[in-house]
């Protein structure tokens, strides 16, 4: 017969996406209660209206998902592309700050993009031809909008020459979004780069991105190098609202929702 946890997997396992790579657990802190002279071991603490708490975590799973195509635009990885760093840790105790609250045994999912040194090199030069040309139609736009050095067709001085400077405008716009949504479509699955790629030059910023020491680790069980990009925490909760079935016959197939809580990053631990 069918394995019940194959007919039903849980959220944890569909969030994976395939089989685990390995385990990941949180290291525990003792802290010890001044009060009852306890010691209590936790894994985090937070500050909410009365005072500090502690919090228990549960060990949880994790995967490390090799790229695949950016559909339906790419039917090829792009070179450089991230792989997707995907798991999860499972709240012990409830959780409560301001009007935010999470249940005990509370499942977060938390996701990353991961790159290894070549590939992290591979997708800068990926991405600059992306992000230079949306700066640089965004740059133009700008140029010929300016109050005081822009089209001075658009001064309205002659009707035709400013129905003609309007249009031009309006293909230059054209362009411009035409630019971002490309850029838009591949700058979540390549490096980030901060600050504007027109004004720093392209050999120079992946040198140092790649000689930036706090950047780079050995993830546990590999040899190389890699990078872990800051990610997003989810949360799976139930929805607010139950959808009805369409027919009543059918039973109620509302699953959870996954909706953004937070968001997570993470820095290597260097031997001295």
């Amino acid at each position: 017969g069918t394995d019940k946890n194959e007919a039903n997997p849980s959220v944890e396992m569909t969030w994976l996406g395939g089989k685990p790579t390995g385990s990941i657990e949180c290291i525990p802190r003792e802290t010890n209660d001044d009060e009852s002279n306890d010691e209590q071991i936790h894994h985090s603490t937070y500050i909410n209206n009365k005072g500090e708490q502690r919090v228990q975590i549960s060990p949880g799973l994790w995967r490390n998902e090799p790229p695949t195509p950016i559909l339906p635009s790419y039917t090829k990885i792009l070179s450089g592309q991230a792989s997707s760093l995907r798991m999860y840790l499972k709240l012990v105790n409830s959780i409560e700050r301001n009007t935010i609250s999470f249940p005990k045994d509370q499942v977060l999912l938390l996701k990353s993009n991961t790159f290894r040194a070549t590939q992290y090199a591979s997708g800068i030069q990926t991405l600059f031809p992306y992000q230079y040309a949306k700066e640089q139609t965004q740059q133009v736009l700008e140029e010929q909008l300016n109050h005081d050095t822009g089209d001075r067709r658009l001064d309205g001085n002659d009707l035709l020459e400013t129905m003609s400077g309007y249009k031009d405008i309006a293909a230059l716009v054209m362009e411009r979004d035409e630019r971002r949504r490309r850029w838009k479509e591949v700058e979540g699955v390549l490096p980030k780069i901060s600050g504007p790629s027109i004004k720093i030059g392209r050999t120079a910023t992946a040198e140092q991105l790649l000689n930036d020491d706090k950047r780079w680790g050995i993830w546990p069980g590999d040899t190389e190098l890699m990078t872990v990009e800051r990610g997003v925490v989810l949360a799976a909760v139930s929805p607010k609202e139950k959808k009805q079935s369409l027919f009543p016959w059918m039973k109620d197939t509302n699953s959870e929702e996954i909706i953004v809580v937070g968001k997570w990053s993470a820095a290597p631990l260097l031997d001295e």
